[in-house]
């Protein structure tokens, strides 16, 4: 139920996280006392958009648009949906924040923590985004300042990883803004309509294909995905977990928006795009679970299972019904604790021991056992075991194949299960039962973390335990409100 009232909440959010980037920059090389800041201006942005949820879960709907060169603005919308991932974005930034703050970086910090603000003001910007002009704002200055991150440590694999990064933003862009176009041209709006409002013509394939690529790229999606695991690998940590538990699932935000409220159900449907997205879910989930398991590289074969999972987003919403919306949708949340937990214990294992291989890591969990905890707690939850919440995850998404008369579907889920056991478990096993090195015997004893980085790892790990406490998960039920609101 969309209201005229009018709200502030978003655009206070949004230049609160701004001005603190701004301040964060000017503040020069005394990046190190900019964390408080930073921290400060999440939490406020937190505090600033809580408000907003009391009437966002009665079903209200809010938009404030923003005159710019009419007829074209920038314009905020709020719903549960929206106000939901953007809760979940502030919190993970803070989480990450506290993380950073203690993360050993190298080289220009000040930059570093500029741009992470920045990119978590864009992020936010993107889920409150009012229609797809405003979208494309947040999503290109996200995307742009986010090569900063990738290049961060100077070395020749992060210039190269940069450069393909780069590469694939610009044909994204270009894509989007060629479908903007061909939107405008054939509907003249940009605003979300609940079933769409794109007419069927010659050009909807054209428009459909652009956002597609766009936000495919993003989400991970084959054969777009090849920025991923460079990405990853040369990045330092916190910037992976900021690619995968935020910058991913604006990709994967961006897909339920144009399906559902651009093109609508019934015309995705008729055209048989509905089967070509569950065809590109499913080959990315094998493809990126197989990848996985041949990668030796800790942050890579992170980075692969992240690839092959975000597409259960995909996967979900390909099947155009409630159940498997839920599923998805409560994917895009459960994901970013459990992804974010393995990423922040990664990132401590290479911090202080500087091994990135799996085969390196043999008996590190008698070494580090806080950290290989937490691990541990987010690897059976991928994995998908009950009550967790990608069991839950799994469960509505099987459910929707039932609804979709697709049952063979649940093997391929089943599959998946299995292929997950079989490139976490090993590294839990070695990490508990493996022959414990000299070497990391001699240069650390129970984990030795800073502060600020095991509180933010238990964040994490407790966050994917409220997840999945069953009959009184909240945010499961919140999720189903959400996706009742897409086909009511």
């Amino acid at each position: 139920m969309e209201t005229g009232m009018i709200i502030w909440q978003p655009q206070a959010a949004f230049g609160l996280l701004l001005v603190a980037t701004l301040l964060v920059w000017l503040g020069g090389e005394k990046a190190r006392g900019s964390s408080s800041l930073i921290l400060s201006a999440l939490a406020g942005a937190f505090v600033i958009l809580a408000t907003l949820f009391p009437l966002v879960g009665t079903g209200q709907i809010f938009r404030q648009t923003f005159s710019i060169l009419p007829p074209f603005g920038l314009s905020f919308h709020a719903d549960l949906f929206s106000v939901s991932l953007a809760l979940l974005f502030l919190f993970s930034g803070f989480v990450l924040a506290l993380y950073t703050s203690a993360y050993p970086l190298k080289h220009d910090e000040r930059r570093f923590k500029t741009a992470f603000l920045f990119i978590m003001a864009c992020a936010s910007g993107v889920v409150l985004a009012g229609d797809l002009l405003s979208l494309f704002l947040f999503f290109e200055a996200m995307s742009l300042v986010f090569f900063l991150l990738i290049i961060h440590n100077r070395t020749r694999e992060a210039i190269a990883a940069t450069y393909k990064f780069i590469y694939l933003t610009i044909g994204g862009s270009m894509c989007y803004f060629m479908a903007l176009a061909t939107v405008f041209v054939q509907a003249d709006s940009f605003a979300w309509v609940q079933g769409g409002f794109m007419p069927a013509t010659s050009l909807s394939a054209l428009a459909f294909g652009g956002f597609v690529i766009a936000f495919g790229m993003k989400a991970g999606m084959v054969p777009l995905h090849f920025w991923l695991a460079a990405a990853y690998g040369q990045a330092p940590p916190p910037a992976a977990v900021l690619s995968s538990v935020i910058m991913m699932k604006t990709g994967a935000y961006g897909m339920i928006r144009i399906f559902h409220h651009v093109f609508g159900p019934e015309m995705l449907s008729l055209h048989g795009w509905d089967k070509l997205i569950l065809s590109f879910a499913l080959f990315t989930i094998f493809y990126g679970s197989f990848c996985a398991f041949a990668e030796r590289d800790l942050l890579r074969r992170l980075a692969y299972s992240s690839m092959a999972q975000l597409s259960y987003i995909l996967f979900g919403l390909a099947l155009l019904n409630q159940a498997a919306l839920v599923g998805a949708i409560f994917h895009i949340l459960a994901h970013g604790m459990m992804k974010g937990t393995m990423l922040l214990c990664a990132g401590a294992i290479v911090s202080k021991t500087g091994k990135r291989k799996i085969a390196d890591l043999e008996g590190i969990g008698r070494q580090m056992p806080l950290t290989m905890a937490c691990f541990s707690l987010a690897a059976l939850t991928a994995v998908g075991l009950p009550p967790m919440n990608i069991f839950i995850v799994k469960w509505y998404l099987s459910l929707g194949a039932l609804s979709a008369g697709q049952p063979l579907l649940i093997l391929f889920l089943l599959a998946s299960s299995l292929l997950n056991a079989a490139y976490y478990l090993p590294i839990v096993f070695r990490a508990y039962f493996g022959a414990e090195s000299s070497d990391l015997h001699d240069r650390l004893v129970w984990d030795r973390l800073p502060w600020p980085m095991t509180v933010a790892m238990l964040l994490f790990a407790s966050a994917c335990l409220v997840f999945s406490l069953g009959s009184v998960n909240l945010p499961l039920e919140w999720t189903k409100r959400i996706a009742a609101g897409f086909f009511y």
